[in-house]
């Protein structure tokens, strides 16, 4: 996976920006607050709150918790905005449909691909492809950056030419 802006750079000077993991349930609700959990399970950050539910739903009892600091220092995450669902039946993607091209959730996968011959579960295809688009997450983290940097000066020169327009006008009258 790739990083996304869940863990913020010290760098960062946007004000109101919260630095360090994001609760990724709060992410999805245009919150930002800061995670005290990861699970394992969920694979996400989670704030005290959102990981509270853990400890009431029956299904979730089992999920493996930890604080923020133990989690995998390599466990990076980054907010999809539901585009590794499947339209159709808003399921996580697990299936590629090596025939046909798609990736498919289970229900495509048993519905839609059954006939297809090499229909492979995702894991499988990452775990063999995963260290060739390790060097993509840094081209990533550096065009972000590069992206926030071009953001700022065109900000801050928008916002001299404005001061001076405003000079010139208020000179003129």
């Amino acid at each position: 996976m790739a990083d996304s802006g869940s863990k913020i750079g010290e760098d960062d000077k946007v004000p109101g920006r919260v630095k360090g993991n994001l609760c990724q349930p709060c992410l999805s609700k245009d919150k930002q607050n800061v995670a005290d959990k990861f699970c394992s399970t969920c694979n996400e950050f989670q704030c005290n709150d959102c990981s509270n539910v853990h400890n009431v739903l029956a299904i979730l009892k089992n999920h493996k918790l930890v604080g923020v600091k133990e989690a995998n220092a390599s466990t990076t995450l980054f907010e999809m905005e539901n585009l590794d669902l499947c339209d159709q039946h808003q399921k996580l993607f697990e299936f590629f449909c090596e025939d046909e091209k798609k990736l498919c959730c289970s229900t495509c996968a048993i519905v839609n691909h059954r006939k297809c011959h090499s229909v492979v579960e995702i894991e499988k295809i990452a775990g063999k492809i995963h260290h060739q688009f390790l060097p993509l997450g840094e081209k990533l983290k550096e065009a972000k950056e590069s992206c926030l940097r071009a953001l700022r000066d065109i900000f801050c020169s928008s916002k001299d030419q404005l001061a001076e327009d405003i000079k010139e006008n208020t000179c003129k009258d």
